[in-house]
């Protein structure tokens, strides 16, 4: 796909695959279409603005679009549910055209993390606590699903975490909607799913996992005798049974204990697959070069914009698939940059405008 291909291409790619797949609820009275509301969003995605600024830029290049207050007024009346069924089948339709390229027809590594995103208003129900960053201790807090080898890392599912929320339950959601569709190798989870019901549920559903062990007294007194004599069965203290694998850091002497299921595997392969997780932290900072800015407190516009901003992201991976098909470029390679496809969508809005 080349630039020229990619110019003429990509508007009609975002705004068509989003009021595609999410039709949105419409008050009697409203004048705009689905589209025309997508354009405004995914323009404040782009550029890191507010709706209410990318409202105003499109109508001044000539577009007919609501104003910001407008797109927000609907967002924040969508219910939960539209929203997430909506860009579930924008997800779906990503690894469709990557399976074309042939890209999942082997099992893959997949991470599951929390990811936080900064709240300053007042306490509200989905507001979640956590450890001061930024001057604030208070998050919107979503779990994610994503893909985290080179070439293939698509973000698969997103789902709302608040203080109600179960981990098993996030995890057992998270697994079930991907495995319906794509081959799992292993899940990698950080050490805060470290739990006897995290660890059984995963092995109802018939996955391998690999997860950090918290060093509790019992874990302390076995590291030296796992790490000098191998991989042994570990029981929580709940009932649930792992492999206990310990891995030592020759640099820094560090022991590094992790529970997995795995079987006849040596530790330091359990070490190498679970630093495939820490692709995910690229992944984020990624994502949020397409995320709009907005003061809202209502909870369906602020997973809007994170969700948006996944898809972006998602559409971005597989641009460069696409791409590095037609040159014949290694997995790892990245053809399309982020500002450089942030460059050419401005540039079709700019030489599309009316006037």
């Amino acid at each position: 796909m080349g630039s020229n291909n990619l110019e003429n291409t990509l508007k009609d790619i975002i705004v068509n695959t989003l009021s595609h797949h999410i039709t949105l609820v419409k008050r009697g009275n409203s004048t705009y279409s689905d589209s025309q509301e997508f354009l405004v969003w995914s323009w404040a995605g782009i550029n890191q603005i507010s709706v209410q600024q990318a409202s105003e830029e499109l109508c001044y290049c000539g577009y007919v679009v609501p104003s910001g207050d407008a797109v927000l007024d609907r967002l924040s009346k969508q219910p939960y549910r539209i929203l997430e069924h909506g860009f579930n089948k924008v997800f779906d339709g990503q690894v469709s055209q990557a399976r074309k390229q042939r890209l999942f027809t082997r099992s893959v590594i997949v991470a599951i993390d929390y990811t936080d995103i900064e709240w300053y208003g007042e306490e509200l129900p989905f507001i979640i606590k956590g450890k001061a960053k930024k001057g604030t201790d208070r998050f919107i807090r979503f779990a994610t699903i994503g893909v985290v080898e080179d070439g293939k890392r698509f973000t698969l599912k997103v789902l709302l975490v608040t203080p109600l929320s179960c981990k098993e339950k996030v995890v057992k959601e998270l697994i079930n909607f991907v495995q319906r569709f794509i081959s799992i190798r292993v899940v990698l989870l950080d050490r805060g799913f470290y739990s006897n019901n995290v660890i059984q549920g995963i092995k109802n559903q018939g996955q391998f996992f690999v997860i950090p062990v918290k060093k509790s007294d019992k874990v302390e007194q076995l590291i030296e005798t796992v790490y000098r004599d191998g991989p042994q069965c570990y029981r929580m203290d709940k009932g649930t049974d792992f492999t206990l694998v310990v891995v030592k850091d020759e640099d820094t002497g560090k022991m590094f204990p992790y529970a997995t299921n795995l079987e006849g595997i040596q530790p330091k392969v359990v070490h190498e697959l679970y630093t495939h997780r820490f692709g995910i932290e690229t992944q984020y900072r990624i994502k949020n070069q397409f995320l709009g800015r907005t003061c809202s407190k209502q909870y369906s516009v602020r997973y809007g914009f994170f969700i948006l901003a996944v898809a972006l992201y998602n559409l971005w991976v597989l641009l460069n698939i696409l791409e590095r098909g037609r040159q014949g470029l290694e997995p790892g390679k990245i053809p399309i940059k982020v500002d450089q496809l942030k460059h050419i969508f401005r540039k079709i809005i700019y030489q599309q405008a009316p006037h």
